[in-house]
């Protein structure tokens, strides 16, 4: 698979998430002329920490497969219903809400001129 060359400028929608960890700030760029996700960055509404670190690191190979012709739906699926200790709010799970959010508006005319 080969990845595609990122655009100059993207549209995108973020959206704060609760999650056990406090808000997660999730951004979803899409394609221009699919409307489908190409971008994912997540930001937590506290600085710093292992947790940032991880997403930041997940966001990223997110990022990079969506660019190599991933199917969005597959980090739909792969993430949601994550549970972790402290309950099924985690922010894998937020994340792929925020990713199937994208996917659902992607769907409309909201298309990039």
């Amino acid at each position: 698979m080969t990845e595609r060359k990122r655009p100059a400028a993207l549209r995108g929608t973020t959206v704060a998430l609760e999650t056990n960890c406090g808000k997660l700030y999730v951004t979803v760029n899409r394609d221009p002329d699919t409307g489908l996700p190409v971008e994912v960055f997540c930001r937590f509404g506290k600085a710093g920490g292992c947790g940032s670190a991880v997403m930041d690191g997940l966001t990223r190979m997110i990022t990079r497969g969506l660019l190599s012709g991933m199917d969005p739906q597959v980090v739909v699926r792969d993430l949601a219903g994550i549970s972790c200790h402290l309950g099924a709010a985690t922010c894998l799970d937020a994340l792929a809400e925020a990713v199937a959010l994208a996917l659902d508006e992607g769907k409309g005319e909201d298309r990039c001129p």
